[in-house]
């Protein structure tokens, strides 16, 4: 009865083991690879993007969660279950990111069918005026993107609530005073940010997402980003976050689960 009983929890232990592994392995089939090719990826952004998905493999979202999707402002948010006072919501954000990025690292986030997602994405793709096919990247092809990442997760994740944050203004003079160099562009940034906008509002009458409009509360009076809210005229500040905050906790209030709760 022994022998039997010991050949017993060996064999369930075994079939546990080769279970967790098979796990691992097709958990990690979830996150694109080091040699993945991603279009209008410069080699900067996949140096920052492959060490954030490393990261990512080794802290899987889990389950009843609240994703934020984005790039360096996201992730310069650091952890936003801190700020809120909840504890169900995921960074996901990687500095540099392109919707191209967005597009291509979303498996990992459908696996497991998060409560709601808010992305912030759109800059970065539209940011840099010198690289290679630049004028294929119009506000267009950026909003199609953007639409195409909704597409995606409601085909293969319908619960799940979407909410899509217009692009935050900039502000060229502080980035100049701050970098000493401002990208030279034919349309303006502030002209194609706009644009941006305005088809994603265009368009949310009739698409499965909710639109929050975080550029009109970042917006000074001369249509740049306000100085009170940024470090270098693009990224956000201690203020800028707590605006950020207070613009969308309304929104996610409701889905946010207390730490003492989870």
């Amino acid at each position: 009865m022994k022998i039997l009983l010991a050949t017993f929890l060996h064999t369930s232990l075994m079939v546990a083991g080769t279970n967790t592994q098979e796990d691992k392995t097709s958990l990690r089939a979830l996150y694109p690879g080091k040699g993945h090719f991603i279009k209008y990826q410069q080699e900067w952004q996949m140096s920052l993007y492959n060490k954030r998905i490393d990261e990512f493999k080794n802290d899987p979202i889990g389950q009843d969660k609240i994703v934020f999707l984005g790039n360096s402002i996201t992730e310069a948010g650091g952890d936003w279950n801190v700020r809120f006072g909840t504890s169900n919501i995921v960074n996901r954000g990687i500095s540099g990111d392109i919707t191209e990025g967005v597009l291509n690292r979303l498996d990992e986030i459908i696996h497991y069918k998060p409560i709601a997602i808010f992305l912030l994405i759109g800059i970065n793709d539209i940011f840099d005026a010198n690289i290679p096919e630049r004028q294929k990247i119009t506000p267009s092809y950026v909003s199609n993107n953007i639409f195409s990442i909704v597409e995606t997760i409601v085909d293969k994740s319908p619960d799940t609530k979407i909410f899509i944050q217009t692009i935050l203004p900039i502000n060229d003079k502080i980035y100049t005073e701050e970098k000493g160099w401002f990208p030279d562009h034919p349309v303006p940034l502030p002209d194609q940010i706009s644009e941006i906008n305005s088809l994603l509002k265009e368009r949310s009458r009739s698409r499965p997402f909710i639109l929050i409009d975080l550029h009109s509360a970042f917006i000074d009076d001369e249509g740049l980003l306000d100085e009170k809210f940024t470090t270098d005229g693009v990224h956000l500040n201690s203020a800028g976050y707590d605006n950020w905050v207070k613009f969308i906790h309304e929104d996610i209030s409701s889905m946010m689960v207390q730490p003492n709760q989870h």
